[in-house]
């Protein structure tokens, strides 16, 4: 028998022999196929993504860019502006548009066919928190609904104002039509909607009564949606500390008493329970922020402050709240780039851009000069 091979033998019957050697060997192993078991969970998990998340970065390359917002801010007629929308995405749906009611529905008609789309190319757990976030458009329509009543505005023109999107979606139309308050709420028997306002005594305080029920869904998702995703955590409990700021300044702006604000409230994410009490009992607009010293949110709305006492407008604060929730959408995107964080970046850029183009088209209506309504909008590419 060959020497080399004798000595080959000889080596591995030691190898085997040595219990030390072999306990590495299989440590490694180990180490090998809990890496494979890893790598393929990821894998799997992440592939049905790949194909939703082109999608979204094709739509995300698609927002309007500065040029085309300038230009938009510089037209002259709401023909103007129509013309100029005619090489974007919006364009299919600016047909027969008459005046500034009918581009609203249009944006809105849009916005629902995004989230549609996204919905029913996404994975299930994409699906769950589209699901939680698409609550806010029965909240805004139902809050729709009753000011249009409250205005006598006719059933047309309600439901042009109406998102389709949303639980009410099919309901929209039927409760558009309604004559009063009181039968838009009869209307949603059946719904959680109707135990919230069957006993409010008036349209405020329906529409506090709304915001709180909402937050606390985004909060009871926020508790078992991704348990393990700190990213998911830090986006909805933004999301809900900043509406839970916007409740807070408009309250004060309507001379709300803090016991009256107080049940309209619910825990925030940095913003706990105490430090919401404490903040409801503030004095002024001044007293809110001031009280927010030491969180994340203090040194963005005290920069908003100059503005706000020049002005007297509240939206000064909503924007750069806005703003923030679309750098933490983008964030999300960026540090979950193979999952639902393309999807959220996409949704909170898209609703931006929306309100973006609502706001310049209310601009040119009230004869606001291009710089004045630049200073409203949220830059969103």
């Amino acid at each position: 028998m060959d020497i080399s091979l004798l000595n080959t033998l000889k080596d591995l019957l030691n190898f085997v022999d040595n219990p030390f050697l072999l306990l590495i060997v299989a440590s490694a192993v180990i180490i090998i196929l809990v890496v494979i078991v890893w790598i393929t969970k990821m894998v799997i998990d992440l592939a049905p993504y790949a194909y939703v998340n082109a999608r979204v970065r094709s739509r995300e390359g698609k927002l309007l860019d500065d040029s085309k917002i300038s230009e938009l801010l510089e037209a002259g007629s709401l023909e103007e502006i129509l013309g100029l929308l005619g090489d974007t995405e919006y364009s299919k749906y600016l047909s027969d548009i008459k005046d500034e009611i009918d581009l609203e529905k249009a944006l809105n008609q849009y916005l629902a066919e995004t989230y549609e789309f996204l919905y029913n190319i996404s994975p299930e757990k994409a699906k769950k928190v589209l699901k939680i976030m698409m609550i806010k458009f029965d909240i805004k329509n139902i809050k729709t609904l009753i000011r249009a009543k409250k205005l006598g505005l006719s059933p047309e023109e309600t439901l042009k104002l109406l998102v389709p999107i949303g639980t009410l979606s099919k309901k929209l139309k039927e409760l558009s039509e309604m004559e009063s308050v009181e039968e838009i709420i009869r209307g949603l028997e059946g719904t959680e909607y109707f135990k919230i306002l069957q006993n409010a005594s008036n349209t405020k305080e329906m529409e506090l009564l709304l915001d709180k029920y909402y937050l606390e869904l985004l909060r009871n998702a926020l508790m078992t949606e991704g348990k393990e995703e700190d990213i998911f955590k830090e986006f909805f409990g933004t999301l809900i500390d900043v509406e839970l700021l916007k409740v807070l300044l408009r309250a004060k702006v309507d001379n709300i008493s803090a016991e009256e604000l107080s049940k309209y409230l619910t825990s925030g994410y940095e913003l706990p329970e105490w430090k919401l009490k404490e903040l409801a009992g503030a004095e002024g607009i001044e007293g809110v922020i001031g009280g927010l010293e030491g969180t994340s949110y203090y040194q963005i709305l005290s920069d908003a402050l100059d503005e706000y006492q020049r002005t007297k407008s509240i939206y000064v604060f909503e924007k750069v709240l806005d703003k923030l929730i679309l750098e933490k959408g983008r964030a999300l995107s960026l540090r979950k780039p193979f999952g639902v964080g393309p999807i959220i970046g996409l949704i909170v850029g898209k609703e931006l851009e929306i309100k973006n183009l609502k706001i310049i088209i209310k601009g040119k209506l009230e004869n606001l000069k291009a710089e004045e309504i630049r200073s409203l909008l949220v830059q969103v590419k």
